[in-house]
């Protein structure tokens, strides 16, 4: 079986097979397997995974430049020549602080995830971050490329992205959607139907 047009890996396979199991088991009525963890976790709230995958976050950013002038002493030609050479930089520095400032995908780093009972947790650049299931307000998933987003009323996006991204996008589907509207969702089509 190939997943998308290139053959997958074998982790990638895993993770597919895993999530077509989990789809399945969920579907069927069946519940996500709690495992255990060393992160201290709220009354009633259990884990169901603990994973490394690429973190990342969608958004724009003040940036500073500096403008220069220069002052030329000379023939006309050089006068010329050096004003057009400081305007050049000055419009190169200004395009780089506007592609700089743009909004894009950010802070790309492997992160540890944690999806539990009530949130996603990453703990990324040194510091552990808490994405409570009920601030989402969007969810979506690449399968093929083994990527998903989560998109916040408040926060900036999440992108999650690894080999293990299937298994989780179902997973976190039945704790945003509920397992009843798992059939429904476009982009676990290509799973239920595996």
């Amino acid at each position: 079986m190939t997943i998308g047009s290139l053959p997958p890996n074998h982790e990638q396979m895993a993770s597919w097979n895993a999530a077509v199991h989990l789809y399945r088991h969920l579907v069927e009525g069946g519940i996500p397997d709690e495992i255990s963890t060393s992160l201290l976790l709220a009354q009633g709230e259990a884990a169901y995974s603990d994973l490394t995958l690429g973190y990342a976050r969608f958004y724009g950013m003040d940036v500073t430049y500096r403008q220069t002038s220069g002052f030329f002493l000379g023939s006309p030609l050089f006068v010329a020549a050096g004003l057009a050479v400081n305007a050049m930089g000055n419009s190169l520095a200004k395009r780089r602080a506007e592609e700089q400032a743009a909004p894009q995908w950010r802070e790309h780093c492997p992160a540890r995830v944690v999806v539990t009972t009530y949130c996603t947790m990453c703990f990324a650049h040194g510091r552990w971050l808490r994405f409570p299931h009920p601030a989402v307000v969007d969810f979506n998933a690449d399968m093929l490329n083994s990527v998903c987003y989560l998109i916040f009323n408040d926060a900036e996006p999440l992108q999650l992205a690894g080999p293990q991204v299937p298994w989780l996008v179902v997973l976190l589907s039945s704790f945003l959607y509920g397992p009843d509207r798992l059939p429904g969702l476009p982009f676990l089509q290509s799973i239920a139907r595996t």
